[in-house]
């Protein structure tokens, strides 16, 4: 996919123009750039030689595709596992023959609606054909199809890499819930209200967590009153 992209430089030497007018063209919709991963400009060849050459057609099967990733939590950023989404989707549209035009990541609960990431892609749904993410929660765990109306009405399409539902970690699961309750405790007992109402559920949880898997302190009792054989 990468050997169909050149870089500003020979873009301009190739149309004869200046940079800062590809810069224009580009702001303007005139010829659009790919930004590379480290938001370099990246112009399509094949676009190159349509301008230079009207009778050149332009492959209209090539899509233009958003990335989109997402973790919940700094830890699961830390132990890879955005990374490693990340990598499954690059890898999908390299499959696919997708020109990747910008790659979203963020690490948020799939309950915020102020995901700063999530906005800009939908501000710029009209630069591409597809968002491609790994499951539909990664996008919003709530109101997908809201979303993929909304994709629709630009006529692009949401693409998931993976069917079926994710099964959630344990920590995901339990931000999400304590979000939910934290939300709703707000809303009802005031802000400091629920902030304190949060840290017993946090605490609860944890407690709860430390105490999995530990044999029952009554075990040994009951071990000692059975009869013998």
């Amino acid at each position: 996919m990468q050997n169909n992209l050149i870089d500003i430089s020979e873009a301009s030497q190739r149309l004869g123009v200046t940079i800062a007018t590809l810069r224009r063209w580009d702001t303007s919709g005139k010829l659009k750039s790919v930004r590379t991963f480290g938001n370099h400009r990246r112009y399509r060849l094949e676009e190159i030689e349509a301008l230079v050459n009207p009778t050149v057609d332009v492959p209209s099967t090539q899509k233009r595709a958003f990335i989109y990733c997402r973790v919940s939590t700094k830890k699961q950023q830390e132990s890879g596992n955005l990374q490693r989404q990340r990598e499954r989707l690059i890898q999908y549209c390299q499959d696919k023959h997708y020109t990747v035009v910008t790659l979203y990541e963020e690490v948020a609960s799939g309950l915020n609606d102020h995901r700063r990431e999530l906005t800009k892609l939908l501000r710029n749904l009209r630069d591409v054909d597809v968002v491609v993410v790994e499951y539909a929660d990664r996008l919003a765990r709530f109101g997908y199809s809201y979303l993929k109306e909304f994709a629709a009405s630009f006529n692009v399409e949401i693409e998931t890499i993976e069917q079926g539902v994710k099964l959630q970690p344990n920590e995901e699961m339990v931000n999400d819930l304590v979000s939910i309750v934290t939300c709703f405790s707000t809303r009802l007992y005031g802000a400091r209200g629920g902030r304190k109402l949060k840290q017993t559920i946090v605490q609860t949880l944890e407690k709860l967590d430390q105490n999995r898997g530990e044999p029952d302190e009554n075990d040994d009792e009951s071990d000692s009153n059975r009869p013998h054989k």
